[in-house]
């Protein structure tokens, strides 16, 4: 994108005409807009992100307290299949991708 100031290049003249300045200030709250958009969603994705990741870290040390457990009382817990895990976590981040526009 070209800046206020290439345009007027050649014709700095037109800048201060009331106008073309009402024009350029309006521009500028444009520009200001469009980047705190971009600032905001670079936050949510980097939110979803931090959550995403949490939730996986979560499931993991579930799955090892819980083998840890099955290994303690067999006949009470039962052993987690990591191949289950590693499917279910797939499809989670497969799914937040979709829903999040994350572009993975």
């Amino acid at each position: 994108m070209r800046s206020i100031y290439e345009i007027f290049k050649s014709n700095e003249h037109l800048m201060d005409l009331s106008p073309v300045e009402e024009l350029i200030e309006y521009t500028r709250e444009l520009e200001g807009m469009v980047l705190e958009n971009k600032m905001e969603e670079s936050y949510d994705k980097e939110h979803i992100y931090i959550s995403m990741l949490q939730d996986i870290l979560t499931s993991c040390l579930e799955m090892e307290e819980n083998n840890l457990l099955h290994e303690r009382w067999p006949d009470i817990y039962k052993k987690t299949d990591a191949e289950d895990l590693v499917k279910n976590l797939k499809d989670y981040i497969i799914d937040m991708n979709r829903t999040s526009n994350l572009g993975l």
